[in-house]
């Protein structure tokens, strides 16, 4: 599935498995729709206006063109869409949208992160969803099966239920969408959006065993190796190492900080900011010496995702270490992973799972502002239904895909060329009502090595959690009420001059010119933090994280330090 940093394998595994199924998963039985067809429309559609802040997002211009995703909807629907979705600064934007007294405000608003979506509600702005419904599409499926679970995570961060989440899955998700196969529930504990993967041919060219990306030191003896070697494919050098582009402090990082085994909870269980323990800093000291050995250019700590794409696809890459979607599944079929690399330091590797259920990736709410709110409730209503998912989805059937006689969902060749397509056909672009619970109920597991969701990327993405030496530890003690962050409040402004002077402080660090620079760019940093008051916020945090322990009955101390 083509998401700006999910995929299937990796969202189904961001949360674990609550609750059981009503059925028993394997029993190969697809979820009938809740609800039957709507109707088709004959009047002349309307057109309203969808605002995005996914800036990745790249849906193409709406079409009323039968035998296409977005002309079936329409036929179902009555309703186009015109985007509005800026390549950057999209909060930015929508906010001053929001405060302006113009009555152009967006019909329907996708946004992504903790704080848009509640300026948006405190605004008033945006309907109450079990209000709306009620009031303009009462025979709604959504008001009888939207998961409860998630539900209630929006309730406690927005007051109400506001939005329907992405990528939903949890227990209740499950009750509603049974899963075809236990691999399903296999990949839900182990899988991981972030992570290491290794090009198997250039490993087999440098004469370099997977066994030896076990340990920090055996992943730098093996970049250096590769330089050294001064390979090439089809004529040009390969990179040793790629990383996230401008985005590797929160990819790249991320993943190296669970691997050394940072955690926001220290050995007293009390909270401590990430960025404040030492296998940050030793996280962080391993890009600068993957920097000092010349494994990886500067110039992509600045790049963006195509660029990363455009190297992984010339097929020169050795290493990539951040967002695994960025792997290029669907195309290239050469991926490994050692799983855990381990900190030469002696720390334990940390996985956090969530008993909880999350609101999900993209948030999509409704204006209050509408003129059509009667149609845009039955859009909703139909866009979540089952066949609107396996419209969205899928494409047309017998087109794009087939069933078998348990009702289960096959990709025809073409199908599997338009959802590489998506940003031209719409098969597989709407991802704000993705529902991994229901796209696991549809589809038989995997039974290819190739491919996007193939076995080469589950093994590739479970890998790490797959790992005897990783600890999980349950992170839904972490969640924090709706309001901690509210906009403009103390804790939001010191998280995000922590964030800002972190970015930019790493890349000090990563580029310093030698191990002295180094370490005293890094006490600098300890310092600094301090002065924005890292450590009001984490008292702060440590108060709400105590609340959520004791409402859990759960207790979680940090592995390492």
């Amino acid at each position: 599935m083509k998401m700006k940093g999910f995929t299937i394998l990796a969202l189904a595994a961001t949360i674990a498995l609550s609750g059981c199924s009503a059925n028993k998963s394997g029993s190969g039985n697809a979820t009938e729709p809740a609800e039957p067809a709507k109707t088709e429309t004959t009047a002349a559609p309307v057109d309203l206006t969808w605002f995005s802040t996914v800036g990745g997002w790249n849906p193409p211009q709406w079409t009323t063109e039968p035998g296409t995703v977005m002309g079936e909807q329409t036929k179902k629907t009555g309703l186009t869409f015109t985007y509005n979705i800026p390549a950057q600064d999209g909060d930015t934007k929508l906010n001053l949208m929001t405060v302006s007294s113009s009555d152009s405000f967006p019909d329907v608003i996708t946004t992504v992160g903790p704080d848009m979506g509640k300026k948006l509600v405190e605004a008033g702005k945006v309907w109450e969803l079990e209000e709306f419904l009620t009031k303009y599409d009462p025979e709604s499926h959504l008001l009888k099966d939207y998961p409860e679970d998630v539900k209630q995570q929006m309730i406690k961060h927005y007051g109400g239920w506001y939005a329907i989440g992405s990528h939903m899955t949890s227990g209740d998700a499950r009750e509603v969408y049974p899963p075809s196969s236990d691999y399903f529930a296999d990949v839900a504990k182990y899988a991981e959006n972030k992570g290491v993967i290794v090009n198997a041919n250039i490993l087999k060219e440098a004469g370099i065993a997977l066994s030896d990306l076990k340990t920090e030191d055996g992943v730098l003896a093996a970049l250096k190796k590769v330089k050294d070697m001064k390979l090439t494919v089809d004529g040009q050098p390969v990179i040793p190492l790629q990383i996230h582009g401008k985005n590797y402090h929160g990819e790249t990082l991320q993943f190296l900080h669970r691997s050394f085994g940072a955690m926001p909870i220290d050995k007293d269980g009390k909270f401590r900011h990430i960025y404040m323990s030492p296998e940050n800093k030793h996280a962080i000291q391993f890009l600068f010496k993957a920097a000092q050995g010349g494994y990886f250019d500067p110039g992509q700590m600045t790049t963006d995702d195509a660029a990363i794409e455009a190297n992984v696809l010339s097929k020169r890459v050795f290493m990539l270490i951040g967002g695994t979607p960025k792997g290029k599944f669907d195309t290239v079929d050469f991926w490994v992973s050692p799983g855990a690399i381990l900190s030469s330091e002696g720390t334990k590797p940390v996985f956090p799972f969530y008993s909880e259920p999350d609101r999900g990736w993209m948030q999509t709410h409704i204006s209050k502002s509408t003129k059509e709110p009667e149609k845009l409730a039955k859009w909703l209503s139909y866009v979540t239904s089952a066949e609107g998912m396996t419209l969205s989805n899928f494409g047309i059937e017998g087109v794009h895909y087939t069933k078998d006689d348990k009702g289960l969902i096959t990709r025809t060749d073409e199908g599997i060329q338009a959802q590489k397509d998506s940003s031209k056909t719409a098969v597989d672009i709407f991802w704000q009502f993705a529902n991994m619970a229901f796209l696991e109920n549809v589809q038989p597991a995997p039974t290819k090595r190739e491919g996007a969701g193939g076995l080469i990327e589950m093994e590739a993405k479970t890998a790490y959690a797959r790992s005897p030496e990783v600890v999980r530890y349950d992170a839904s003690v972490l969640k924090l009420p709706g309001d901690f962050y509210a906009p403009g409040s103390k804790n939001a402004i010191a998280r995000d001059q922590i964030q800002q002077f972190y970015e930019a402080q790493v890349a000090k660090m990563v580029l310093a010119k030698d191990e002295a620079a180094f370490n005293k760019l890094y006490d600098e940093f300890v310092a600094k933090m301090k002065q924005l008051k890292v450590d009001e916020l984490d008292a702060a945090l440590n108060e709400e994280l105590q609340k959520k322990s004791q409402e859990m009955g759960v207790t979680v101390k940090g592995i390492n330090s």
